[in-house]
């Protein structure tokens, strides 16, 4: 790897980590609760654990909220407004040219061949948000792990690479930390912020990793036969995924299976309930805001290093921000710390 190259991996790690710790905070803002008929009007997290009533002797819920209030949970509408970060890439581009910045750019290719890896980058973000839900940002990321796995089995059968041993060996070992570390999940329970079903949780979030290993070598083999720029590249991912969800927003909204509440009865997820429970909160809009412009950076960097190097390589990047989400997640007290997760880190950091 030359210095350039270096410098993409660094990119990835720092907006990747600030992604996925944006987007665990927004999952654990308290907003009100437009499910009941008198939802609060204002809301503040409470740890549950170590306050079961306020400073005025008012309750707290399980998740560590007011009564009348809930955590945030809305994994489509923050896959929106992933799609909409990759789409500020393309303004990004125009920015670029209109600056007079020599560009190397070849726009001699189709542009439907992108609406294919913003499907795979729909379904894989969206397992993943749902699963960040459910389950730890620490477990989250090292499960993580396994796209490495999938993507190079993928590579060998689509773009016909050869794997030497080291490589196989390297992968079962991510393999074997992610299964160590999610088994974790089943074990744990003295963390102070309990997630509500770890074990689900990990299963999409595992789910998600296939679906984007696909999404991972569809981009490499678009990438080496079109030379298409980054920044386009990203950019283009983020109208069609934008486009899939203004669609699927309005049927989830109408599907009358779910979690959420829609006029009173069960959907998939109320988009303009979210609006409501985002602009009725300054810190959850920026830390979307966060999100929004981190995902930017971290999909440029990706597919940069996907274009300089392979997509094995850019998994294997990828999943060394186990160690920042890990720490991170110990020095905020989202988790507590386990001396055997240590050992899982190791088993991950070898790989």
């Amino acid at each position: 790897m030359n210095f350039a190259q270096y410098l993409l991996a660094l990119g990835m790690l720092v907006s990747g980590s600030i992604n996925t710790i944006c987007t665990k905070y927004a999952d654990m803002q308290c907003v009100p609760n437009h499910r009941i008929s008198s939802p609060a009007d204002q809301c503040r997290y409470v740890n549950s654990t170590s306050n079961s009533s306020g400073p005025s002797g008012g309750s707290f819920a399980s998740d560590g909220c007011p009564m009348g209030c809930e955590t945030f949970d809305h994994p489509f509408v923050q896959a929106a407004g992933m799609f909409l970060g990759e789409m500020f890439c393309l303004f990004a581009l125009q920015a670029v040219l209109c600056f007079g910045i020599p560009v190397e750019r070849n726009r001699d290719y189709p542009v439907m061949l992108f609406a294919l890896p913003a499907l795979c980058d729909l379904v894989g973000t969206s397992l993943m948000y749902l699963g960040l839900t459910m389950t730890y940002a620490s477990v989250f990321q090292m499960l993580r792990g396994s796209v490495v796995l999938f993507t190079g089995i993928l590579s060998v059968i689509v773009l016909g690479k050869r794997l030497a041993a080291c490589h196989w060996t390297g992968m079962m070992l991510v393999l074997a930390g992610a299964f160590v570390v999610g088994s974790a999940s089943l074990k744990t329970s003295d963390t102070t912020l309990a997630p509500s079903n770890p074990v689900l949780g990990n299963l999409l979030i595992v789910s998600a990793q296939f679906v984007v290993g696909i999404q991972m070598v569809v981009e490499e083999k678009f990438l080496s036969k079109y030379q298409v720029h980054a920044l386009e590249a990203v950019g283009l991912e983020g109208v069609f995924g934008l486009l899939y969800l203004s669609v699927g927003l309005v049927a989830m909204y109408y599907i009358p299976l779910g979690n959420d509440v829609c006029q009173g009865r069960p959907c998939v997820e109320n988009a303009i309930s979210a609006g409501l429970e985002i602009a009725s909160s300054p810190v959850l809009a920026l830390v979307l805001l966060g999100n929004i412009v981190s995902i930017a950076f971290f999909n440029f960097f990706g597919i940069s290093v996907t274009k300089s190097l392979s997509a094995t390589h850019r998994m294997v990047l990828d999943s060394l921000r186990t160690i920042v989400i890990w720490g991170f997640s110990i020095f905020a007290r989202w988790q507590s710390f386990d001396q055997r997760q240590v050992g899982r880190v190791r088993v991950v950091g070898l790989a």
